[in-house]
């Protein structure tokens, strides 16, 4: 009987710690969708993490099901990864870190000074700053091999769709008079 309270006190933890891995994993595919386009490299290395994880957990799931009835310490890890799909399915991760930046990025747009100058504004790491014709461009650290940013242009209709040709900017409604953008490498 001791053995088996040892074995179920070790499955516990095992099984805790897995669980806390998932959500670590989680969190950072939650951070890599917070630019208003996927941080790819960080979002596929966190996936691969997350597959791994996702096969650990098969494992003591196996053994907490057949051995100890442990339903309920099983169904956390599977319990993150659903949430964390269903959050980043609502784009809840890029609105959030929107709505927190908003007024930043508004008050930066009304001079929209350009800048190459890396610099924080609000939950955003901008890379550069560009006037535009009728209105401001902030290039957001993202993307794979394209530029990604956030495009303030309240007196201005751009051409929405994606980039025609290298060089070429492509924009999708964002919030009122912003828009995602990314620009062809």
């Amino acid at each position: 009987m001791t053995d088996k309270t040892d074995a179920s006190t070790w499955w516990k933890w095992s099984t805790g710690i897995t669980a806390a891995l998932v959500a670590t994993a989680c969190g950072v595919i939650l951070w890599s969708f917070s630019p208003p386009v996927v941080f790819f490299p960080i979002y596929a290395l966190a996936q691969a993490v997350l597959l791994f994880l996702g096969a650990v957990w098969l494992v003591f799931a196996m053994i907490g099901w057949f051995r100890y009835r442990g339903l309920r310490w099983t169904a956390i890890a599977p319990a993150l990864v659903i949430l964390t799909a269903a959050l980043v399915l609502f784009s809840v991760p890029s609105r959030t870190a929107f709505l927190v930046s908003k007024s930043s990025l508004e008050t930066v747009a009304a001079d929209c000074a350009d800048s190459q100058q890396d610099r924080r504004i609000g939950a955003y790491s901008v890379l550069q700053i560009r006037r535009m014709d009728k209105g401001c461009l902030f290039f957001i650290q993202g993307g794979l091999i394209d530029s990604i940013g956030l495009a303030y242009l309240p007196d201005s209709d751009p051409r929405i769709g994606k980039p025609r040709h290298d060089g070429d900017f492509g924009f999708e409604e964002f919030s009122g008079d912003w828009y995602r953008f990314v620009q062809r490498f």
